[in-house]
């Protein structure tokens, strides 16, 4: 007998679905660089790569309007809540597929766009390099690529002084930061864990990983994320954001 699907997890902030791994939230406001990944979509028989899906929140979009697209998460419940909130009709469009960065192997020159949202800033630098060849591998000639990463200018401002010094120091990855329920703007009760490390960046720090990828950069940018609460809103630069293409 199957297991039942688990559901969806009740939110206890507006617009942020938890995750049952501890690694945050799936936000269900779309940024630019995500609904940039939908409108490509559009193209009939487009193959499409999720990474770091969710519970679908740009993944159904993107079947809605045509695509195939493959999902990717590293928790099978997350993928099980997908498929059961996609329209039946659409299955045969979707596949699923377990697995974390770096460690996905995935066919070559495959796939039209690819999609990685807040998932590179739980990785370290090395893994991160790594993913991002990867994904340049995956894509097809004149493929496009989407990424979406936190930055210290949010809900981790307490680590700003940490990032300047290690900017100033000329660190590789100055966003390395262990054991990040140190630096949340408050008191973690005793339940929090947490992930074990990220690595904040920026869109500077996007756009030189994946030009030494091989990719060429169409944008950059800081993401305003005037959704977020108080406490996850600092400026108008909660997240960044980039959009690339591998060359024909």
């Amino acid at each position: 007998m199957s297991e039942p699907t688990p559901e969806l997890p009740k939110q206890w902030i507006k617009g942020l679905v938890p995750t049952m791994n501890d690694k945050g939230f799936m936000f269900e406001v779309l940024d630019e660089y995500a609904d940039e990944f939908i409108r490509s979509s559009s193209t009939p028989d487009n193959e499409m790569l999720d990474i770091g899906c969710a519970y679908g929140v740009a993944t159904i979009p993107a079947l809605r309007k045509g695509a195939r697209i493959t999902a990717c998460d590293m928790d099978r419940r997350h993928l099980d809540i997908l498929k059961s909130r996609a329209p039946e009709d659409m299955h045969d469009r979707l596949t699923l597929f377990t697995g974390a960065l770096p460690d996905i192997d995935l066919q070559d020159n495959y796939y039209n766009a690819i999609l990685c949202s807040r998932v590179l800033h739980f990785l370290s630098g090395d893994e991160i390099d790594a993913s991002i060849r990867n994904m340049f591998r995956w894509l097809k000639p004149g493929g496009h690529l989407y990424l979406v990463a936190d930055t210290p200018w949010g809900i981790w401002r307490n680590f700003i002084p940490t990032w300047e010094k290690n900017v100033a120091n000329h660190e590789r990855w100055p966003g390395h930061m262990p054991k990040p329920i140190n630096f949340l703007p408050y008191k973690p009760s005793s339940d929090d864990v947490g992930p074990p490390l990220m690595n904040l960046l920026d869109p500077t720090l996007l756009r030189r990983t994946c030009e030494e990828a091989g990719f060429i950069v169409d944008k950059a940018s800081f993401v305003d994320r005037s959704d977020f609460g108080d406490k996850g809103r600092m400026d108008g630069r909660e997240n960044c954001g980039l959009a690339a293409h591998k060359p024909d």
